[in-house]
């Protein structure tokens, strides 16, 4: 079952919306929670979900940090697009079923209003064992609506509609 406060925070929808629970979110912070099971989105059976994914796992966790500091007014709305990954570790070749992994994100650099930078990690809290980590350089696109102005809310960029 998927948190009802990840639809207020970030873009993403089912089958790509790939978080669980937010555990801890804050201005610079944010802990997401991921059931691994056979309906997992990318699920390979007998195997369990390539641990690649963990990269998304790991942006989207990124994501709830912008949409916390959207929702306090201290990012004007914006797309975050995904530049680069530095230093993807994967400790595990597959997240199995029965795996339940923590995913922290710490936003550690902002360059002016378009570039953040992030410190990730995804911890298997089934035997606490760190299985990936990675930095993360993500673009943060400023969304105009048609008049010029800024978009206000979340709905209104995923929709397109003026706030």
């Amino acid at each position: 079952m998927i948190d009802s406060r990840i639809y207020d925070l970030i873009p993403h929808r089912e089958p790509m919306l790939l978080l669980n629970r937010v555990i801890e979110l804050g201005q610079n912070f944010s802990c997401a929670e991921i059931d691994i099971n056979e309906q997992s989105s990318f699920f390979m059976p007998g195997k369990g979900v390539p641990s690649w994914i963990g990269v998304e796992y790991m942006g989207q966790t990124a994501a709830l940090i912008a949409g916390y500091q959207l929702q306090q007014g201290t990012v004007a709305p914006h797309l975050g697009l995904l530049l680069g990954t530095r230093k993807y570790e994967a400790l595990v070749p597959y997240f199995c079923a029965g795996d339940l992994l923590q995913v922290r994100c710490t936003e550690v650099a902002v360059v002016g209003d378009s570039l953040a930078n992030f410190q990730c990690e995804i911890i298997n809290l089934r035997d606490q064992h760190l299985c990936a980590s990675a930095k993360l350089s993500v673009f943060r696109k400023p969304l105009i609506n048609p008049s010029g102005e800024h978009q206000q809310s979340l709905e209104a960029s995923i929709t397109g509609a003026s706030a």
